[in-house]
C-alpha cells in the first residue's frame, strides 16, 4: 500500500489567500541557487498539541541566478493518517475521494484553496510504499524479530542503522519518531523495518494514536505488528523506478497511478528479495517457539511482573526437566499451601501451551509468504 507522499500543485491548481497561516520561513542556498520557503508552522504545531494529524505544507520559491522559477506548493502527507488518524490501516484506491476531500479541507484551514480534482492531478515528488505484517505468537513479538534479523548477512550495499527508542528509560526518547527499527538507505532509496506498535507508542500524538497507545499500555494489544517501508526519495529516481513497472506510462505520476495493490505488492516483494533473498539463516528453533508462546501467554495473563517471572522460571524447568522433577523442586522451595497453588498454576500453563510439533519454521520464509499474500489491514 501507499503510506506517505509528497504532492506538488502547480500554479493554477491552488490559491494562497491573503490571510493564510504560512508563517514559517526557511532559506536554503546552493552554489548556483537560492530557495526561500514558506511553510505552515504554528498552526501545524497547534494541531499536533490538540491531537490532530496535519500534513507538512511548504511553498518554496527557487531562484537560479536572476531567474525565479514558478512557485510549486508541496504537501508531504500520510494517506492513512489523513483518513484514519493513524497509519496502522492501509489505504486502497477506493479511499482516494475520501482522502482528497479531507486534504482539501485541511488546506482550507490554513488559507489555501484547491479542489479534489486538482489534488488528484497533483504531481508526485516522492512516494513511500509499505506492508504491515501481524506476527503469530510462535514467532515472538516485533522487537524480538527485529533483534533476530539485524544480524543476518544482508545483500544490499547501503548505510545500515539499528535504532532503539525506549520510552521508559529516557523521557526524551519517549518522543522519538520511529521507535525500534532497522533502516537501509542510500542517496535515492530507503528501506526500513519498524516495530509498528512501538512507533505509534513513541509518536502517536493524534487522538486515534493515543487510543492505540492506551490499549497497548493496558496489555490489550500485542507487540506483533512489523512494518516494512520502501521509500523513493527523489522525483527523477521515483519516476524511472515506476516506469519500469507500469507499461506505457509517460510523464508525471499521480496518486491514481500508485494506489494499486498489485503494483505495491510487486514492489515490496522485490525489495524484500533484494535484501533477504540470500539469507540462509532464519530458523526459529522449537525452544524459541515455546519461549515466544510462553511470553505471549504470560504477557496477556494480567499477573504481576513478579508472578510472571516466577511462573516463567517454573514452566521452563518443566519443559527442560519434565513435570515430575519440577514437582520435587516446588516441594523443596515452597511451603504450605503455596506448593499446591504453584503446581496448579504451572499445570494450567503447560496445558494451555500444549506441545509444538511439525517442521521448524523459517522466519524469512514466513515473511516472504506474507509479502506474497499482501493482506492490507483495514478497519472492520
Amino acid at each position: 500500500m501507499v503510506d506517505s507522499v509528497i504532492i506538488q500543485l502547480l500554479l493554477g491548481q491552488y490559491k494562497i489567500n491573503p490571510i493564510n497561516k504560512l508563517d514559517g520561513r526557511k532559506t536554503t542556498e546552493g552554489k548556483y541557487f537560492v530557495v526561500n520557503s514558506s511553510h505552515c508552522k504554528n498552526y501545524a504545531d497547534k494541531m499536533r498539541r490538540l491531537g490532530r494529524y496535519f500534513p507538512v505544507i511548504t511553498l518554496p520559491s527557487r531562484r537560479q541566478g536572476s531567474n525565479i522559477q514558478d512557485e510549486v506548493l508541496e504537501i508531504q502527507v500520510s494517506l492513512p493518517s489523513t483518513i484514519f488518524g493513524h497509519s496502522l490501516y492501509g489505504v486502497i484506491k477506493d479511499d482516494l475521494d475520501i482522502f482528497c476531500d479531507k486534504l482539501v479541507a485541511l488546506l482550507a484551514e490554513v488559507g489555501i484553496t484547491t479542489t479534489k480534482e486538482d489534488i488528484k492531478k497533483g504531481i508526485l515528488k516522492r512516494v513511500d510504499f509499505c506492508l504491515i505484517i501481524r506476527l503469530p505468537n510462535y514467532l515472538g513479538t516485533a522487537d524480538q524479530v527485529i533483534y533476530k534479523i539485524r544480524d543476518f548477512n544482508y545483500k544490499w550495499r547501503s548505510d545500515f542503522n539499528f535504532n532503539q527508542n525506549h520510552p521508559f528509560e529516557d523521557k526524551k526518547l519517549f518522543y522519538g519518531r520511529e521507535g525500534l527499527y532497522i533502516k537501509f538507505c542510500n542517496s535515492t532509496q530507503g528501506y526500513a523495518i519498524y516495530d509498528k506498535f512501538w512507533e505509534i507508542y513513541c509518536n502517536g500524538h493524534t487522538t486515534e494514536g493515543q487510543k492505540i497507545k492506551k490499549l497497548f499500555e493496558e496489555g490489550k494489544l500485542r507487540r506483533n505488528a512489523l512494518k516494512f517501508e520502501f521509500s523513493l526519495h527523489h522525483k527523477q529516481n521515483m519516476e524511472a523506478f515506476l516506469r519500469r513497472r507500469i507499461d506505457g506510462k509517460n510523464g508525471d505520476f499521480t496518486l491514481e497511478n500508485v494506489l494499486d495493490v498489485k503494483l505495491a505488492r510487486g514492489i515490496m516483494l522485490d525489495v524484500f528479495e533484494a535484501v533477504f533473498g540470500d539469507v540462509a539463516v532464519g530458523l526459529i528453533t522449537l525452544a524459541e517457539m515455546e519461549q515466544n508462546r510462553l511470553y505471549s501467554y504470560l504477557d496477556a495473563s494480567g499477573l504481576s511482573l513478579a508472578k510472571q517471572q516466577k511462573l516463567f522460571y517454573w514452566v521452563n524447568m518443566a519443559t527442560k526437566n519434565g513435570v515430575a522433577g519440577v514437582w520435587e523442586q516446588v516441594k523443596m522451595k515452597c511451603r504450605g499451601g503455596s506448593v499446591d497453588t504453584n503446581k496448579k498454576e504451572i499445570s494450567l500453563i503447560l496445558i494451555e501451551l500444549g506441545k509444538i510439533s511439525g517442521n521448524t519454521p523459517n522466519l524469512i520464509d514466513f515473511l516472504r509468504s506474507e509479502h506474497k499474500k499482501f493482506e492490507i489491514i483495514r478497519p472492520k
